[in-house]
């Protein structure tokens, strides 16, 4: 299988082989790129060309790709006749319609984005239950109220054709979100968490109970405001400040350089953990009490100070938390020089997306309508 995920600036692929809990990777690279079409045409000449590719699996920035999820209830009328198919795809039309009002309403406000520029691609159920039962399917139960978890996938009218261009440019690619890689990571390994994905672009929130995502979220600090600091601050330029700014999460430079360039991390850190506080104020479901971080700016030694368990403590845990780093390591057994590296996390997650975490569940494009 081939496994690509784009972020903002650069791109991370490997080529690997699921045997068994053993993922053999075959080959590898991570590479900046100066758009995604550069990216997309530096990894078919690195890996493309392979024979034993397969399966191709997609991921994009959350700046292109997004994801939200929703509550819906629905009350019916009928209560005492047995639900058919055609009133199934009536309810499911009208929950499809009110998930495209609210979201279209949200990203206005959120953004100022019109609900016109707003496109699902996918809508997925991910529970559902009549008059508090979970159910795998609604067709032939009786019942008065019908409550259905969602997830929704969608991206924006004007990211929509270079998205479709990069894809077309790979053989019969599936595109997944972190979070559908997520739920199917915790419906195998039975994991709930706050998973913190702190890529360069934005810092992604997602909580996932009974391997179900209760909610998602980004916020816009992340690892590229760390190195506009080191380009500020020390007057670099931007691939310097970056190379910078791995050197330091390694432990490199003297004390009197690592301390200029602390305080203004742990600020920055600092700011950090209150935007994620409050979008997880924002969740108002139970959290799990494991708490995950991965993606390059999770390396920062500041980040590991801030995100501690006693900072998190006045968050709506259902037991004192716990936080730790989610690695390679710990999806697959691998052999692979950066299994112990959090940048490298969401790419080896991708396999888990298409899991049995939908079987039995309606799960829909929602493209075009």
């Amino acid at each position: 299988m081939l496994l690509v995920d784009f972020g903002e600036r650069s791109y991370k692929f490997a080529v690997c082989k699921e045997v068994g809990p053993n993922l053999e990777v075959k080959a590898w690279g991570v590479e900046d790129m100066h758009s995604l079409e550069h990216g997309a045409e530096s990894i078919l000449k690195k890996a493309g060309a392979r024979a034993d590719v397969g399966s191709t699996f997609l991921s994009f920035s959350p700046a292109w790709w997004r994801a939200r999820t929703f509550y819906e209830r629905i009350e019916r009328r009928d209560t005492v006749l047995r639900i058919t198919p055609a009133e199934k795809e009536t309810i499911l039309k009208d929950l499809s319609q009110r998930i495209r009002k609210k979201l279209g309403e949200e990203m206005q406000r959120a953004s100022g984005i019109l609900a016109k520029d707003v496109i699902i691609e996918k809508l997925a159920i991910q529970k559902l239950g009549i008059d508090g039962y979970q159910v795998q399917d609604i067709v032939g139960f009786q019942g008065t109220l019908l409550d259905f978890q969602l997830m929704c996938i969608f991206t924006l009218t004007a990211y929509r054709p270079i998205l479709d261009a990069i894809s077309q440019r790979f053989f019969d690619p599936s595109v997944f979100h972190i979070a559908e890689a997520l739920s199917g990571f915790s419906a195998v390994k039975k994991q709930d968490g706050v998973y913190l994905d702190m890529g360069d672009g934005a810092t992604q929130i997602i909580v996932v109970k009974d391997h179900t995502v209760l909610f998602v979220d980004q916020v816009p600090l992340a690892g590229k405001n760390f190195t506009f600091f080191l380009q500020e601050t020390l007057t670099l330029g931007e691939n310097t400040a970056k190379d910078f700014k791995e050197r330091y999460a390694a432990g490199d430079f003297s004390f009197p350089v690592r301390e200029r360039v602390k305080k203004g991390f742990l600020d920055l850190t600092k700011e950090l953990l209150n935007l994620v506080q409050e979008s997880l104020r924002e969740a108002k479901v139970s959290l799990p009490p494991q708490v995950f971080l991965f993606g390059g700016t999770s390396k920062l030694p500041e980040i590991q100070e801030i995100f501690q368990g006693s900072a998190l403590r006045p968050m709506a845990f259902s037991q004192e938390p716990t936080v730790s780093f989610l690695l390679p390591k710990d999806l697959w057994i691998l052999q692979f020089p950066g299994k112990t590296n959090p940048i490298f996390t969401p790419l080896f997650l991708l396999p888990y997306a298409p899991s049995e975490i939908y079987k039995g569940l309606y799960m829909r494009s929602a493209r075009g309508e």
